[in-house]
């Protein structure tokens, strides 16, 4: 299974919408962690389907992963993913004053033999993202951030590059064209 985490904050739905602009239907279960109030988390999934031809859902507890779909954290809980495979929605305290976090996500990934996974750390205050970005690496997985100067806040993805452990710095449109290639098992 291929499986692209893409974590975000602030700035990160005009980002999101600049990557997933015309993007077309690709072998890779794509979570996003975006950092928004629970208000905004139907019009954000609304926004993302309107981008491109994937099924984009808001993740539910129990729900098995697919290639081929995008899953977005609801706010107000972690996302966990149980052996790589499955969903699971935790209300535990806030990880870096944030639910959910990007680092609870990534850092609930194992290494599972035939699994790629690929991270990827978009614009954002703070440093959620870094550790699991880390882990990525660490597992063999392939890991992408944002150019900070494409970013309108730098501090996660200059966070992210802090760690040592980044494959590629990239900016907006290159992380949609890494996306793609990773969804065609070419990435890694």
């Amino acid at each position: 299974m291929k499986i692209a985490i893409i974590g975000s904050s602030t700035g990160g739905p005009h980002i999101l919408e600049e990557v997933f602009s015309q993007f077309p239907v690709v072998q890779a279960a794509i979570i996003i962690i975006q950092h928004l109030p629970a208000a905004f988390t139907e019009t954000f999934r609304c926004h993302v389907a309107d981008l491109t031809p994937m099924t984009v859902e808001i993740a539910k507890a129990g729900e098995k992963i697919a290639e081929g779909r995008i899953y977005i954290a609801p706010a107000g809980r972690h996302l966990i993913l149980e052996q790589n495979r499955t969903i699971h929605l935790e209300d535990s305290e806030k990880l870096h004053g944030v639910k959910p976090s990007i680092d609870r996500t990534m850092l609930s990934l194992q290494q599972i033999e035939g699994d790629r996974i690929l991270g990827v750390i978009l614009t954002g205050m703070g440093q959620d993202g870094a550790a699991g970005i880390a882990l990525i690496k660490s597992l063999g997985g392939y890991t992408i951030v944002q150019d900070p100067v494409t970013a309108p806040i730098r501090s996660m993805p200059q966070a992210a590059l802090d760690t040592g452990m980044v494959s590629e710095i990239l900016t907006p449109k290159d992380i949609t064209k890494a996306l793609v290639k990773f969804g065609s098992g070419h990435l890694i």
